[in-house]
């Protein structure tokens, strides 16, 4: 694995590329990127096909452990997990937690962690997380941690659970470096102790020496639809202070389904991957994303409910400069007639569009870096946002 950042003077935002993975030698990803997040191996609503339909990048996934634990003993009997799911030519991230689902606090131990699966709670130590990474071989995984804290977490709760993440950190490197199966794949450290500055500091003291091939900067939500009214400011300093501890060629994370001002203004702080929940939360909500595309002409907000009775005679396309396989051939009316009438094929067009729709805003930041836009986007995507809370 090869992760180049190419830093900027501007600002701490930063393009680089990520290629040379094991498995998937040929992709070559820039950053910063948009993961691509799945629920039990696939992303929510697409086919393998329709996938490669909305972008023939092999984007990088991400697998959460609370979605993908059942799969456990019959992805044995593949190559990886990827293979198992039909995505073979994809590389995957493995995660702890699915974050678009809020996680359950208060039942992590000492060497134990909970993990909330759809047949209830698993209890998993370093070494049984670890069999675990074995058997579905990712391409990169996050070493098991105790990731049980927010905003409002005492001090006690946030320093058991940075020395918790620190031991169970040695213990899962240990087992990383001795085996055959996943030594050469990406291991991150996840960066916890929530909002406090001191705790932040001592867990990454600790990851400091060890060889990781990058770091999760987690404990500032617990996940689920709430991420995305976080605002920026409410976690601006404690990003920016644990960014500027951070080895500079490492790649920097950060999960959640963060709002599209939060984005761009984390990526000005040198976060360079994210993943995808939010759009799919805006389609589980039955809306789609039109932030990018004919705002200042038509007035409208950063998203349209598609459901809303105004869309039954509207027969333009959700956004009309859009490229996406919906809006080149459907219309409002006739996605508001699919979600009236309850068909499946409604959530379908519109995950493709807002797929499309936000893989499009990160190809934009990419281009605003490199050709020296990127305040001029931070301040369009902003004016855009806000007068949608103005009107609100």
């Amino acid at each position: 694995m090869k992760f180049m950042p190419e830093l900027f003077t501007q600002s701490s935002a930063r393009l680089g590329t990520l290629s040379e993975l094991e498995r998937t030698p040929d992709v070559v990803l820039e950053t910063p990127l948009l993961m691509l997040y799945t629920k039990r191996g696939s992303v929510p609503h697409i086919t393998k096909e329709v996938l490669e339909m909305i972008t023939p990048e092999k984007l990088l996934l991400t697998m959460s452990l609370p979605t993908t634990f059942d799969m456990t003993d019959p992805v044995r009997q593949f190559k990886s997990i990827a293979d198992f799911v039909g995505l073979k030519e994809y590389p995957v991230f493995l995660t702890m937690e699915d974050p678009a689902q809020p996680t359950v606090s208060g039942y992590n131990d000492e060497d134990t962690i909970a993990v909330w699966t759809r047949h209830g709670k698993q209890i998993i130590n370093a070494d049984g997380y670890m069999d675990i990474v074995e058997a579905f071989r990712p391409d990169f995984y996050l070493a098991l941690y105790d990731s049980d804290t927010h905003s409002g977490s005492s001090s006690k709760r946030i320093t058991k659970s940075v020395d918790r993440s620190i031991k169970m950190l040695d213990k899962c490197l240990t087992r990383h470096k001795a085996s055959e199966v996943v030594r050469n794949k990406g291991i991150f450290g996840a960066v916890g102790g929530g909002y406090n500055t001191t705790a932040r500091e001592m867990s990454i003291k600790n990851l400091e020496g060890k060889d990781l091939a990058g770091y999760v900067i987690d404990g500032l939500h617990n996940n689920g639809p709430e991420t995305e009214k976080i605002p920026f400011q409410f976690v601006e300093d404690i990003v920016k202070h644990t960014i500027s501890l951070l080895p500079q060629d490492k790649m920097r994370v950060t999960m959640g389904a963060w709002n599209p001002v939060t984005v761009i203004n984390l990526i000005k702080l040198g976060v360079d991957l994210f993943d995808s929940s939010y759009p799919y939360l805006v389609t589980e909500r039955s809306c789609a994303l039109t932030f990018l595309y004919h705002h200042s002409e038509t007035g409208e907000s950063p998203m349209i409910s598609i459901s809303e009775k105004r869309y039954a005679d509207d027969f333009t396309p959700i956004c009309k400069d859009c490229k996406c396989l919906t809006c080149l051939n459907h219309t409002r009316a006739y996605l508001h007639h699919l979600y009236q009438t309850k068909e499946l094929l409604g959530a379908v067009l519109l995950m493709i569009h807002n797929i499309h729709h936000y893989l499009e805003y990160f190809k934009e930041i990419r281009n605003s870096l490199r050709n020296g836009t990127f305040r001029e986007l931070e301040t369009k995507i902003y004016v855009i946002f806000a007068k949608n809370d103005s009107a609100n």
